[in-house]
């Protein structure tokens, strides 16, 4: 019964081991790799090798499921790295820091960045998740009454980015809100800046209407933690006296020690390190 018990327990672990080897983009990354290798014994030039070898090895590493995690870590603090750690725990708690920081106290209004739009009044995912932190920013900062009471401005940025859609990201997020929050989100003065297309016009455009309005410059600024290392410092670039709410991110990994997920991750978190060495280049930050 013991050899039995033994034998099952090891073809369940040989099992386990080979759907994580081969699930989604394992198996072809796998032969990839076997095809490199093969590669070097035949007779092709050696740049063709080294060229093939490369784009084999980046397509692997970018799927490894350990990649999306080691590229986010330098873009956030230790309590957003705490916190991503924990996300399934925490999702219907909090999506922003409990306690939120002291900085929140007396600002002048609320910016909330934009990303993406699906259709009409339905943003996308991540920006449905920037909402739902915005509703937790509220609820748990212990001046929702007085914000509100005070009609505090809530500013929604992010223009026209889907052209099969007619609708901006910022008006998409504004309706949207009511959902995410309840219908008395529109106890406060909510606000959509329809016209940027990228963070930097995000704070540009946000600035023009914070100046036209004679809003104070001191404001919480509310978008992804991915996002938030660029995000902010652009901001500043525009005079905000910036208050940084990071909403934990809620893209999950794939499974299996290679997946395309964490590929589409690992490129995306890729894109915000060229887009913060693109902007300090531009003068858009100062890091």
């Amino acid at each position: 019964m013991g050899d039995v018990s033994i034998i099952s327990e090891w073809n369940l672990t040989l099992a386990r081991l080979l759907k994580e080897f081969t699930f989604d983009a394992g198996l072809p990354t796998i032969i990839l790799f076997i095809a490199c290798i093969m590669l070097w014994f035949c007779i092709f030039k050696k740049v063709v090798k080294l060229l093939f070898t490369f784009a084999s090895l980046f397509i692997i590493i970018l799927c490894y499921k350990e990649t999306p995690k080691i590229l986010l870590s330098p873009l956030l603090t230790q309590s957003e790295r705490n916190k991503q750690e924990n996300i399934s725990e925490i999702f219907n708690k909090s999506l922003v820091d409990n306690p939120l920081p002291n900085c929140v106290k007396e600002v002048a209004g609320i910016v909330v960045l934009g990303s993406g739009i699906y259709q009409k009044n339905i943003p996308s995912s991540v920006a449905q998740t920037r909402l739902m932190g915005l509703s937790h920013l509220i609820k748990n900062s212990g001046y929702e009454s007085v914000w509100s009471k005070h009609k505090l401005p809530i500013v929604f940025s992010g223009g026209k980015t889907n052209i099969n859609v007619g609708q901006s990201e910022a008006e998409a997020m504004k309706n949207f809100a009511s959902y995410t929050y309840g219908y008395d989100i529109n106890n406060f003065s909510l606000i959509a800046e329809k016209e940027s297309k990228n963070t930097y016009q995000n704070a540009l455009f946000t600035k023009e209407i914070f100046e036209k309005k004679k809003y104070g410059k001191k404001i919480i600024l509310l978008t992804s933690s991915q996002q938030m290392f660029r995000a902010k410092r652009v901001f500043r670039k525009q005079g905000f006296e910036v208050c940084p709410v990071p909403v934990a991110t809620l893209e999950g990994y794939g499974e299996g020690v290679f997946n395309f997920a964490n590929a589409a991750k690992s490129v995306s978190i890729l894109n915000e390190y060229f887009g913060v060495v693109g902007y300090a280049l531009k003068g858009w930050l100062s890091l």
